[in-house]
């Protein structure tokens, strides 16, 4: 295992702390001794980057930023040495009604970023917005069909129940395909549909370039499919041990407990600093 650890870069939900929490004791503890030894850390999410995202670790009570952030599952990056957010590969309108035309008919909710929680465009209320609402304050425009069609967009997210409609989405994308978007599933429930050609590892990959950063010194965690790439690009992946079984196909290692138990902190632990505490 490379110890020469230039980037850590976490998915948020599911890796780094439960939906809505903070890390844990371990997992906090590892973060602040990466931090000490100059390790960038960076954050790579389905969320947009915005000063939510950007300022987490100071919502967790930590005394530093985050170094990097990697938004809308590669669509959008940020890094404290540029200090601006960039835009990549956006999906066209013409795109959105495609899709919103084989999925409208379904009983799902329909999310856009237009401006990170800024701007959120939702076709109906659910515990997914409520609690975005609640958590990250925000701005969010109830509007119909035609409203989603209006500009291109970073991705174009569904909420749904899984167990009654998970096959039915996944027969519905089978009978309308399309090299013009690639979809991703990011939490339980959630779907996301994007332009080709972007995920969270290209965009790893940007900003290491950027960054004069050898993806061999990075370590990237996840739990979910949009953190595949990642994984795969990074010289060292590691998938929490409540992940899923696609995304722990991809790791080169799955830590011992999940994320509800501090499971990323206890290997991060173990392995780059020899200690369990």
């Amino acid at each position: 295992m490379n110890q020469n650890v230039r980037l850590l870069i976490c998915d948020i939900d599911g890796t780094l702390v439960l939906k809505g929490g903070k890390p844990m004791p371990k997992t906090r503890k590892a973060l602040e001794l990466f931090h000490e030894q100059g390790t960038l850390l960076g954050l790579a999410t389905g969320r947009p980057v915005d000063k939510r995202t950007i300022d987490k670790f100071k919502e967790w009570d930590f005394d530093f930023e985050a170094d990097v952030v990697i938004g809308v599952n590669g669509c959008e990056a940020w890094t404290r040495f540029k200090r601006e957010r960039e835009r990549f590969n956006l999906l066209p309108k013409e795109e959105v009604r495609k899709i919103l035309d084989f999925m409208w008919d379904l009983d799902v909710n329909v999310c856009v970023f237009e401006n990170g929680y800024d701007k959120v465009l939702a076709r109906r209320r659910d515990w997914m917005i409520e609690e975005s609402m609640n958590r990250n304050k925000s701005n969010v425009e109830f509007v119909d069909k035609e409203r989603f069609c209006k500009h291109d967009v970073v991705k174009l997210e569904f909420h749904y129940d899984e167990e009654k409609y998970e096959e039915l989405i996944m027969d519905l994308i089978r009978k309308h395909p399309s090299d013009n978007y690639t979809y991703t599933k990011s939490f339980t429930g959630t779907l996301e549909f994007m332009k080709p050609g972007i995920d969270k590892g290209v965009t790893l990959l940007k900003v290491c370039e950027e960054l004069d950063i050898d993806p061999k010194d990075v370590v990237a965690c996840g739990d979910m499919d949009n953190d595949i790439s990642m994984l795969e690009k990074a010289g060292t992946g590691i998938c929490l041990l409540n992940g899923s079984e696609s995304t722990k196909k991809a790791a080169d290692f799955i830590t011992d407990f999940d994320v509800e138990h501090d499971g990323l902190g206890d290997f991060l632990l173990k392995h780059y600093f020899n200690t369990s505490v």
